[in-house]
């Protein structure tokens, strides 16, 4: 049977052609009922599913297809349902647009860490006056300079 068109237009045309109404009985018929009730739904969610879902073919070699399947399998998954999985995954996570946000997070993130680091060696240097210490601090903030330039320059 296609799953395009559905041959029977009602249950009356669908008993007429195995023909249940001219030898069976009303058990005959009813299950003839049952069998053309189930017929028409699997035909119905065949064309909804058609409707809404596309199909993608795709080739391995045997050694990938086994490679495919054992992780698959360690997965707890079915084939198709692990390929589809890992596809949609490598697609929602390397997006350019998934790129863009994650580089602006990190962005924002070093940029108060460094934020962070800066106070802390300015914290430092003006609690402690040891002399040692001091041009240790001095180079330490000119470091920070540095590198808050290149990160303002580069972000």
């Amino acid at each position: 049977m296609k799953t395009t068109n559905f041959p029977y237009n009602n249950v009356q045309a669908y008993l007429d052609a195995i023909g249940v109404l001219e030898w069976g009985t009303a058990q005959d018929v009813e299950n003839s009922r049952k069998e053309y009730r189930k017929l028409y739904l699997q035909h119905y969610q065949k064309r909804r599913y058609q409707s809404t879902h596309t199909n993608i073919s795709i080739s391995f070699s045997k050694k990938e297809k086994v490679i495919l399947e054992r992780l698959a399998l360690e997965q707890g998954k079915k084939l198709t349902g692990f390929l589809k999985d890992i596809a949609l995954l490598y697609a929602e996570t390397n997006s350019i647009h998934t790129a863009n946000i994650r580089a602006s997070k990190t962005t924002t993130e070093i940029k108060q860490l460094f934020s962070l680091g800066f106070d802390v060696v300015e914290e430092l240097a003006f609690e402690n006056s040891y002399p040692e210490l001091s041009n240790s601090y001095q180079e330490l903030l000119q470091l920070f300079k540095q590198l808050e330039t290149l990160l303002n320059q580069e972000f």
